[in-house]
């Protein structure tokens, strides 16, 4: 029965990153988002143009979901602390999503600031400064949330949710930049058909 419920689990979260990395392939959006604490959408010049707003949060809340319910069953989770955890670990990704977008913000204004013919240093300063800021801000709310976890779980079940956070990040990255290979690789098989550059 476990056996059966963590191969529904993989099953279920490869199925839901090859849809996304469908999606974010076919947007042309650069290698490294949706995890490990970058958007990766601030590229103005990715062919496609970026993701939308509405697409960006459905992929967040979908992976969200997988994540929880996929905590659940690892840390052995009753349904009262299954909730709890899932509303406390909402709220920290709420808060990281806002710092994530101003450091999006701050890397288009570097960009924009850099782009022009004598790019004014006062300005870069502030904008470095920011950025500086911001990235500190984003390790004292993984702090934050370590520390919270305390009220939530058993010693042991933080232990196993720090290694479980770190398994999942990398299962996604992973997933995602299998499914842009294949993806790349099928574009190109396309294009050697007959009539197609050689």
């Amino acid at each position: 029965m476990m056996i059966t419920m963590r191969i529904k689990a993989l099953l279920t979260t490869v199925a839901l990153v090859a849809g996304i990395a469908t999606a974010s392939f076919a947007q042309q959006a650069p290698p490294g988002s949706l995890s490990g604490g970058g958007t990766g959408y601030d590229n103005p010049a990715a062919r496609g143009g970026a993701l939308s707003d509405e697409k960006r949060e459905a992929i967040r809340r979908k992976i969200e979901a997988v994540r929880i319910w996929r905590l659940t069953e690892v840390l052995n989770l009753d349904t009262v602390t299954s909730a709890k955890l899932a509303a406390y670990l909402s709220s920290m990704d709420q808060q990281r999503m806002e710092l994530i977008h101003d450091q999006m913000m701050t890397m288009r204004e570097l960009r924009r600031l850099l782009n022009t013919p004598k790019p004014d240093e006062q300005s870069l300063k502030v904008a470095l400064s920011r950025l500086g800021q911001s990235r500190h801000a984003v390790q004292e709310l993984r702090d934050k949330e370590l520390n919270g976890l305390k009220d939530i779980l058993t010693t042991e079940q933080q232990a196993r949710y720090v290694l479980f956070q770190q398994e999942f990040q990398r299962e996604i990255r992973e997933m995602i930049a299998g499914a842009r290979r294949r993806g790349a690789a099928g574009r190109g098989q396309m294009g050697n058909g007959p009539g197609g550059p050689p």
